[in-house]
């Protein structure tokens, strides 16, 4: 029972982080810089999945939408757009604003008999 809600809590932690509502529309840098500071900019580099992909997100930690890549890290069949944002921390000072489109490599954990994702994990390959 502990463990189910720990991972509860990293789902949450993952959807509050990487697909939260009132993401700023553009790169309009002062929006985001506003948008940062609300949320708290401890985390350097942060990215941003469209709410409106959120069944499409889920999906990569099944046969559905993804393939295991290795351990509990899985990488979706199709690539996603989404923001990653670059900024200091303490200040919120914006360095980089990137649209992206890449596969994206989610930790998943098994929850409630649904596989979940836990951790976005950066793309360094590009694909």
């Amino acid at each position: 029972r502990e463990s189910l809600i720990q991972w509860n809590n990293a789902y949450d932690t993952f959807l509050r982080r990487h697909v939260p509502s009132g993401t700023p529309s553009g790169n309009d840098q002062n929006a985001w810089k506003e948008y940062i500071s609300s949320k708290g900019c401890d985390r350097p580099t942060q990215s941003f999945l469209d709410p409106g992909d959120l069944e499409r997100v889920k999906a990569v930690c099944s046969d559905r939408g993804g393939q295991q890549l290795k351990e509990n890290l899985c990488i979706s069949r199709e690539r996603f757009s989404f923001v990653t944002v670059r900024s200091e921390p303490k200040t919120c000072g914006i360095r980089t604003i990137m649209r992206e489109s890449k596969h994206l490599i989610l930790a998943c954990e098994a929850l409630e008999n649904h596989c979940l994702p836990v951790h976005f994990e950066g793309n360094s390959w590009g694909q």
